[in-house]
């Protein structure tokens, strides 16, 4: 790990002149004052780092770090909709700073430039801002918010991270195409499928892996469409594929691969039985059609079998699923669940302000998740990870100003890292890259 360049890269960061100019643009500063841009920032992304559910008390201790000496009321006062827009107008800033150029050391994933993964996450809002960020309602939040993420599982970056209304449906989001880049692979689920989504990526010279949505038209080389049901009731064994195309509508008809995976036993039982008790509490019932295809995994993509072998396509698939544990690690040990207060200006300043911190957190994770730089079984935790990272948070905070002494502290910390934060090996239950390491070395 270059801790000399990612000391360098923090520090530039965390200058004074850049931060200024946005706390003036955002007319959080407006004249002289102790409380800077700079020390604000410093103070409450790193006060949040270091303890994820710190009360105006605490964060009065942090600006104490940074040499500034205020009131809980004091700071509560700087908490407006001008801090809202500043540490918002910083985060975007933070994105596009801290990227990693480290890709895991898998040939077989680096044949593609990014891998993608794309999903979200719902946090609810106290219920007076439900004008602004309505909730779904009924069972759910009257007010919440909804986190859109990229995630680039290659490089370990985050690529995009947009904040939506709770109300808006994961299957109208495109502003992800933005980050598609030509040879990159895209990994959606369900949620997100869409044609023209996948139209799009494929103009870009890019691939996308999806399951199946069942009924969307499947046509064959003939433009003949294709009776997926009655082709499963005589398929005989586990796997099979199928070149079609996408769509029956003349601006779809997207050329893809059809990949066929018959269930165990035990999760088509699984799934039938969940889908009946469902069904049950909506007075719904259930055709034969829709049971038999729980018999079933399928998948579309567009990536040749020369990248992505029909036996290769669950576990690629299965890289979707770091998604949830980034999110339980915002939520859990970042503290976007510990957003508690209830005055609008405040419970956004601090949303930003631990978005901040989370990009900090995987700007630093990402170089540490195969620490030895080689392949083999050790694999960072991230909650152990982020436990590590609090006791340090404070240091940081403390020497953001000289690169030579945070690279010193880095170097400290990293050490904290590879023996605090391994995952225990796990001979029956691999871990996730240990799972990846099986499926692609004999390719390799």
């Amino acid at each position: 790990m270059d801790t000399t360049g990612i000391s360098e890269k923090m520090v530039g960061f965390f200058s004074g002149k850049k931060i200024e100019e946005t706390a003036r643009e955002t007319k959080f500063v407006r004249r002289k004052s102790e409380i800077t841009g700079l020390n604000f920032l410093k103070a409450i992304v790193l006060g949040f780092l270091e303890k994820p559910d710190s009360s105006l008390n605490e964060i009065a201790q942090s600006f104490l770090d940074v040499g500034v000496d205020v009131t809980p009321q004091g700071i509560d006062e700087r908490i407006n909709a001008f801090s809202v827009d500043f540490l918002r107008a910083i985060f975007s800033q933070a994105l596009e700073i801290f990227k990693n150029k480290c890709p895991l050391p898998l040939s077989v994933l680096r044949q593609f430039s990014a891998i993608n993964i794309v999903d979200s996450s719902t946090k609810s809002l106290p219920e007076n801002m439900a004008n602004e960020y309505p909730g779904c309602g009924r069972a759910g939040a009257k007010a919440a918010l909804k986190i859109q993420l990229v995630f680039d599982f290659l490089h370990g970056n985050l690529k995009q991270v947009e904040i939506e209304t709770g109300i808006d449906a994961d299957q109208g989001y495109r502003e992800y195409l933005k980050v598609v880049e030509g040879g990159s692979l895209t990994i959606v689920d369900l949620g997100y499928f869409c044609l023209d989504a996948f139209w799009a990526i494929a103009d870009k010279s890019a691939y996308f892996l999806s399951r199946y949505f069942y009924p969307t038209a499947l046509l064959d080389k003939f433009d003949k469409r294709i009776d997926l049901e009655a082709l499963l009731r005589k398929q005989t064994g586990n796997r099979k594929e199928l070149q079609v195309k996408l769509g029956c509508r003349s601006q779809h008809q997207l050329p893809c691969r059809l990949i066929i995976l018959r269930n165990p036993d035990e999760v088509t039982e699984k799934r039938r039985r969940t889908a009946k008790e469902h069904a049950k509490k909506r007075g719904a019932t259930l055709s034969q059609t829709y049971l038999f295809m729980l018999g079933w995994t399928l998948f579309v993509t567009n990536a040749p079998d020369t990248m992505i072998t029909i036996k290769q396509v669950y576990g690629f698939y299965r890289i979707r699923w770091q998604i949830e544990l980034i999110f339980k690690l915002w939520k859990s040990y970042c503290g976007l669940n510990h957003i508690l207060a209830w005055r609008k200006e405040r419970v956004l300043t601090e949303l930003y302000a631990k978005l901040i911190g989370i990009v900090i957190v995987h700007f630093l994770l990402a170089p540490l998740r195969i620490p030895d730089e080689i392949w083999s079984e050790r694999e960072v935790s991230n909650v152990r990870f982020k436990k590590v990272l609090e006791r340090f948070a404070r240091l940081f905070k403390l020497c953001l100003s000289n690169a030579i002494t945070l690279a010193k502290t880095l170097d400290d910390f990293i050490l904290h890292v590879e023996r605090f934060s391994l995952k225990q090996k796990r001979r029956q239950q691999p871990n996730t890259y240990s799972q990846l390491a099986q499926l692609v070395l004999p390719l390799a």
